[in-house]
């Protein structure tokens, strides 16, 4: 690693059989561009209102398309990854293994039930920098997600 490269960290955590996803990342030896934090800042807004949708009843196309229609062409061209690398979810289930369902995607039409647990992790890539956003466990209650992996969203100088 040399100064000024950014890191990208996409974590576990099992306990009993059960499992969290969580992506941290980090700035080493120096703050990336500032075009790189607001793309960042504004995923950790899609991600906050997401996680206000999980509750119980809600359909997860629904939750995913509320989420993409609110997106400009922009943003949406490197939205959740770079090219024909990018994936066409914003979240998935959690629980026993790492990825299950529900997705929180279209297609995905089963109603969530209360105590499921999804991982939400809205991502843009920023070229010559990486993949910027955050991933963090929500349990789905009648108050929609809560967090389970913490309040740190990333952007952690090292």
């Amino acid at each position: 690693m040399k100064k000024g490269d950014f890191v990208f960290v996409d974590v576990t955590f099992g306990l009993d059989g059960y499992h969290t996803d969580k992506t941290m990342n980090y700035m080493f030896g120096k703050p990336i561009p500032d075009e790189a934090i607001v793309i960042h800042n504004r995923c950790i807004e899609i991600q906050r209102k997401a996680a206000s949708m999980l509750i119980p009843g809600a359909v997860p196309a629904v939750i995913y398309n509320e989420v993409i229609k609110d997106l400009d062409s922009e943003f949406l061209e490197h939205f959740m990854g770079f090219g024909n690398q990018k994936v066409k979810f914003i979240g998935h289930g959690v629980g026993l293994q790492i990825d299950e369902v529900p997705v929180i995607a279209p297609g995905f039409t089963e109603p969530l039930e209360e105590n499921m647990v999804i991982a939400l992790e809205p991502k843009r890539g920023v070229p010559n920098i990486g993949l910027m956003g955050t991933e963090n466990t929500w349990l789905v209650t009648s108050e929609g997600g809560l967090c389970l992996t913490g309040d740190t969203q990333g952007l952690i100088m090292i």
